[in-house]
């Protein structure tokens, strides 16, 4: 077999095929190459106990797994360590062999069901039904529930220990960073990043320079940490500092794990678009910020209280934590998302309520409102329906 694809790739001309037919063999690929990583992840554990490692001077297996893949040493760590995981893990192994599973899947998969065995029922559903940032989410989440209010906390602390920023220049002599911080700092900057990015929207919007949100979102943590509002395209320095703004952070927790003080079982304590944290801690530092609480028992909100707010905005806070991130099926953009109504447009129908309402993501609202586009169904059943296809057919 590897000698048959060694030939073909060898003759393999993309330049002379059809579009179609490059795509159906770039299909075809990935599927190979999606059926041999689950005969990797089967095979690693009962290879790194063989002698050939050790006999082809490795010094550990990990190392040798990562020379036949040509990866880095981590890679090698991790494929033996959720090779290992996926020993106790008898319905993911199913799923493996019968094709349903990809090596990345089980990856989240197996490091979740490990710290809560009673988990990998549901989280093999979210790996059948869902997108793979789906899986990450729920995986997190289930990793987060598996500890106690100490463990949730001496986390949070390992975290916050670990914190960085490092910066470098790229080849093309570009600033590059990266950092790493705890997920209420990260949902604070993120929630001033996007009224800054906001603000320069506008701004650019009424001077007809409209570019990428993406590029939005990097003048405004320059004009953040600056203090100079956003340069015209025919500027280099900037032009003052920049009007006030109200951070806000929601916090989407169950009623009975904020009255405990930590979750168990099904409860959550999650900051929206970031992640899971611990209860105490959302109580103790998001305080001094624009806080938004939903406390909720199960999928039902009980109620909305809007921290520091005069004029709660009850059906805006129903309608995010219903739909978390973009509706249009296989979609997972989670910021920046555009209320849409999706029964009636509002200039006709003049009415706002929760039934009409659905969020969804720029690019997806450009595509309803410029090409023709419809939004269909309801929650638990959308469908984006193309403008070819209105007769009934839709696509997801």
């Amino acid at each position: 077999m590897q000698d048959e694809l060694r030939r073909q790739l060898s003759g393999f001309e993309p330049e002379l095929m059809t579009p179609s037919d490059a795509a159906s063999v770039l299909e075809a690929s990935a599927e190979v190459e999606r059926l041999a990583g689950s005969l990797k992840l089967l095979a690693a554990k009962r290879a790194a106990e063989s002698s050939v490692w050790v006999q082809e001077g490795h010094r550990s297996a990990a190392g040798w797994l990562s020379e036949l893949q040509k990866s880095s040493y981590g890679e090698g760590v991790a494929l033996i360590d959720t090779a290992s995981k996926l020993q106790d893990l008898a319905a993911t192994q199913e799923a493996l062999r019968s094709g349903e599973l990809s090596g990345f899947q089980v990856k989240e998969l197996a490091q979740a069901a490990a710290a809560d065995p009673e988990a990998e029922g549901q989280l093999l559903r979210v790996a059948a039904e869902g997108t793979m940032k789906k899986l990450k989410d729920a995986a997190r989440n289930v990793r987060a529930k598996a500890a106690s209010e100490q463990g949730e906390l001496a986390r949070y602390r390992a975290i916050h220990r670990r914190r960085y920023f490092r910066h470098w220049s790229g080849p093309d002599g570009a600033f590059r960073f990266d950092g790493s911080t705890t997920a209420d700092r990260g949902a604070r900057l993120l929630s001033a990043l996007q009224a800054e990015a906001d603000r320069i929207f506008e701004e650019a919007r009424k001077a007809g320079e409209i570019e990428p949100s993406h590029a939005y979102a990097a003048d405004a943590l320059y004009c953040l940490v600056t203090g100079e509002r956003r340069p015209k395209a025919s500027k280099v320095e900037g032009s003052g500092p920049t009007r006030s703004r109200t951070d806000t952070v929601v916090v989407r927790v169950d009623a009975s794990a904020l009255r405990r003080g930590f979750v168990k079982g099904e409860e959550t304590c999650e900051i929206q678009g970031v992640g899971p944290v611990p209860v105490a801690q959302a109580r103790r530092v998001l305080g001094d910020c624009f806080l938004k609480i939903l406390v909720k028992d199960g999928v039902d909100v009980k109620s909305v209280c809007h921290v520091g707010r005069t004029v709660p905005a009850h059906l805006q806070s129903a309608l995010e934590e219903r739909d978390r991130s973009c509706v249009v099926p296989g979609c997972d953009v989670s910021l920046g998302l555009e209320n849409h109504h999706y029964v009636q447009d509002y200039v006709k129908c003049r009415t706002t309520s929760l039934d009409g309402l659905a969020r969804i993501c720029s690019r997806h609202h450009d595509h309803i409102t410029y090409d023709g586009f419809e939004l269909a169904g309801g929650p638990g059943s959308w469908r984006l329906v193309t403008p070819s296809r209105r007769g009934g057919v839709d696509t997801s």
